[in-house]
């Protein structure tokens, strides 16, 4: 949270909504600035002296487990300050309500860069009103405080003695670099990031619980860099990226100009920004390049050994320059350069393959890591950290592309070798590649992925991690995630139940993480089709998550989303579309129109109402979802095709066939080449272009489709998942529709029991397709009445119905993703 103090920004409102109310002592005058979970007021105290306060307050319905930890843990630390340039924290309590709250220095002013803009404060000038925040600072790192959020709304200025005055304030999310800051528990989840994307360190950025003082290093080198060139480091509309990842990788990877080269690039700029700083914008750039530059440059270092140790060495080296004397900071010399650019493009460079090679090194090295960390917590830490990261990456459709790529590019440079004609290398090239187009690119890296890196590192973790539950627990559900989305969900299965069961009994159940690992073995059993078993793991980790996070919190809202999932594959339709809504509107509210788990709920209110029949209700929503998704995350993106898969099964409903079918072909393509022939999406891609054929008539077209999709789902998912019987329902009705009534008994009979076991409870729906299938009219029709499909084979073929439910397609439930 990062309300600001200022008077300026005044709005009426009082903790119980009266005009005068009183809490304690203090008489509530007006709220002055609000955040996540807590509200502040101007108060006056009447007793036993009389002086005008900031009184801080959780908010209603605020008070969760974590937010209660949060607001305490601020209140320790601002008890523990006693500078001058930090707000004093005067009194503490709870209102009659019993909220707590606690009282601190009315902190009148402004946000500094707004307050040297408005007053056209010289370079001279805003350097020495940046040392008093360096002294700030230095104050809390020496009292073991992080503050974590700097920025110019937290660092208010105001003239006092006719000469401006700071003061550091809102230490909501400050870390505790010794002792506790409370004795409630208080947790940061691991790679969550908490903070300002725009002022945050690149460790903040990836959420790692590794966080020093140098993060605020970093983020009063981005203070300095504005208050210099009147711009950030980092554009802030870049990082209004739509994942958080890529927001990370801007903040770990984008290299910012010197301030002097970013004055330098827009003349508009300069000569804009060059009065407020009372100099002509030739002779600001002089006086920012150089030693200035160097300064800025070295505290936002990506790398933070190569920052300032200190706040107080930064300040020292901003006096050096005051003084004119030489300064520490200097410009980085060319190796280092040629590191970082090497750094900055190794995704480019060593993508794919590479990316294996340098997993499996580190996976050879584990011991020697081991044994290193032994001797240091933090740094054992900090290897298993990269070798989650570095598992995370493995991609097996860029490596499948890479290896296409390094192949072709291989045989033609072998055929140089012998002497060959042009012409005839050609033809050779052109040959090779039409053979090579027979191999799945990705099917071959996922099984070279999981046979040389994926394996062997779960052998080495349950080598070199026995006595580390923690890491061991962060690495296999890192693998069991990793299994799970590369559609091997048996190998997943086991690294899933052994990370959970690490967590609880070490971390406990209410941790974070464990309810990360709930949520991971529901998600886990839903995609193995075992939905009953899964709901009670989706339902704790909702409640767990609400309790402990509170109801708005980003993972909170995905388990919402959950459960709507869960509830729609067991055919609960009215309660699935309560949750998506409810889900909706908070993801809206919290992370934004496009973000894409925002988009991924609007998909799922088009998918619950096309299933309830409200076709007009859901396509706005399909629409919606698909447009911003081509839009934002690209056409190939994975969230992108389930969009599309979703607009095909809208239009099929609708009975909109030849709409619908070029929609199932590009996903179907794409599946097949960004995830592999047998991944379990595209067996759902595979499964739903033969039943669309069929629908449209085309028996011929459809049956390799059928039969396809049927015999790699028993071989991939098992006779039991609910895939495998959908495609078995798909080649079933095909089968009846050529009135080959004998090969479709012999398919179906046999497996009618399993169908009735998993088609139970609120999907007497996809039983009654079920059974129509196999040619049980009358059974079909006490589940589903007139929209049985098939009636009977009394004329020696089915007879049709038209209408959406004889389009209906037989999907399986929406995967996770």
């Amino acid at each position: 949270m990062s309300e600001s103090l200022s008077e300026a920004e005044t709005r009426e409102g009082t903790p119980g909504g009266g005009s005068h109310e009183h809490v304690g002592p203090y008489k509530i005058l007006q709220r002055i600035g609000e955040g996540g979970f807590g509200s502040v007021y101007a108060a006056e105290q009447e007793h036993p002296v009389k002086r005008r306060v900031a009184l801080k307050v959780i908010k209603l319905g605020m008070d969760t487990e974590h937010v209660i930890a949060r607001f305490e843990a601020e209140r320790q630390a601002l008890a523990m300050m006693d500078h001058p340039h930090i707000a004093r924290v005067l009194d503490a309590g709870a209102t009659a309500a019993g909220r707590p709250y606690f009282v601190m220095d009315l902190v009148k002013g402004e946000p500094i860069t707004t307050y040297c803009d408005r007053n056209r404060l010289q370079i001279v000038d805003r350097l020495k009103l940046f040392d008093q925040v360096c002294s700030a600072v230095q104050h809390a790192h020496m009292k073991g405080v992080i503050h974590r959020d700097l920025k110019p709304s937290n660092v208010l200025v105001s003239t006092q003695d006719d000469k401006p005055f700071a003061r550091v304030i809102d230490f909501g999310i400050a870390k505790a670099t010794t002792a506790r800051l409370t004795e409630k528990t208080l947790f940061t989840e691991l790679h969550q990031m908490i903070g300002t994307p725009v002022y945050m360190s690149p460790e903040q950025a990836e959420g790692s619980s590794d966080i020093d003082t140098r993060t605020d290093i970093y983020s009063l080198g981005v203070l300095l860099y504005e208050l210099l060139t009147g711009t950030t480091p980092l554009d802030p509309k870049s990082l209004r990226a739509p994942t958080m990842q890529e927001v990370q990788r801007l903040i770990r990877d984008a290299e910012p100009p010197r301030p002097s080269a970013r004055l330098a690039q827009s003349l508009p700029t300069r000569a804009e920004i060059a009065p407020n700083r009372r100099a002509e914008p030739q002779r600001l750039m002089r006086a920012v390049r150089g030693e200035l530059d160097w300064i800025a440059m070295k505290a936002i270092e990506k790398e933070r050994e190569r920052r300032y140790e200190t706040a107080n060495g930064l300040a020292m080296d901003i006096r050096r320059y005051l003084a004119g004397e030489p300064v520490l900071a200097a410009p980085p010399s060319a190796a280092y350069r040629l590191r970082k650019l090497v750094r900055r493009h190794r995704a480019t460079v060593a993508a794919g393959l590479l990316v294996a090679a340098t997993l499996l090194v580190g996976i050879v090295g584990f011991a020697w890591q081991t044994r290193v960390a032994q001797a240091r917590a933090d740094e054992l830490e900090q290897v298993s950290r990269f070798q989650a990261d570095m598992l995370k990456q493995v991609d097996p459709t860029e490596a499948g592309k890479l290896l296409s790529e390094d192949v072709r590019a291989k045989f033609a440079a072998a055929l140089t070798k012998p002497g060959l004609a042009e012409q005839e290398r050609a033809f050779q090239v052109r040959a090779f590649d039409e053979q090579w187009q027979r191999v799945n690119a990705t099917d071959a890296a996922r099984e070279l992925i999981d046979r040389t890196i994926l394996r062997p590192a779960v052998d080495a973790i349950e080598k070199q991690f026995k006595n580390q539950p923690t890491v061991d627990a962060a690495l296999r559900q890192v693998l069991a995630t990793r299994y799970r989305e590369m559609g091997l969900h048996a190998a997943a299965l086991p690294l899933q139940e052994q990370a959970l069961s690490t967590r609880k009994r070490v971390l406990g159940p209410k941790h974070p993480s464990t309810l990360a690992s709930v949520r991971e073995m529901g998600r886990l059993l839903v995609a193995l089709g075992r939905l009953t078993e899964a709901e009670p793991y989706f339902r704790e980790a909702l409640d767990g998550r609400r309790r402990v996070l509170g109801a708005e919190h980003p993972d909170t809202l995905s388990s919402i989303s959950d459960m709507g999932s869960l509830l729609e594959a067991q055919g609960k339709l009215p309660e699935a579309e309560s949750y998506y809504r409810e889900a909706l509107e908070g993801k809206r509210r919290v992370l934004g129109a496009e973000h894409t788990a925002t988009l991924d709920s609007i998909s799922d209110m088009g998918s619950v109402l096309t299933r309830q029949d409200r076709l007009l209700d859901a396509e706005p929503y399909y629409r919606e979802a698909l447009e911003k998704l081509r839009r934002v995350r690209g056409e190939d993106d994975k969230t992108t095709l389930r969009a599309i898969g979703d607009m095909g099964v809208l239009l099929q409903t609708l009975g909109r066939l030849s709409q619908a079918e070029p929609l199932y072909r590009e996903v179907l393509e794409k599946r097949r080449r960004l995830l592999g022939e047998e991944h379990p999406h595209t067996l759902i891609a595979i499964s739903n272009m033969g039943f669309l054929l069929l629908s449209e008539g085309k028996l011929t077209e459809a049956e390799p489709y059928c039969r396809e999709a049927m015999e790699k789902t028993q071989r991939v998912l098992g006779k039991d998942h609910y895939s495998t019987l959908i495609a078995m329902s798909n080649l079933g009705r095909l089968l009846t529709s050529e009135a080959r009534y004998a090969d479709a008994l012999k398919l179906l009979s046999p497996a009618e029991a399993v169908a009735r076991r998993a088609f139970t409870g609120s999907n007497e729906r996809r039983l009654a397709s079920w059974l129509t299938s196999l040619g049980k009219a009358r059974t079909a029709s006490a589940y589903q009445g007139s929209r049985s499909i098939l009636s009977g084979h009394g004329n020696g073929a089915a007879k049709k119905r038209t209408g959406p439910a004889a389009t209906r397609p037989r999907i399986a439930p929406r995967a996770p993703i």
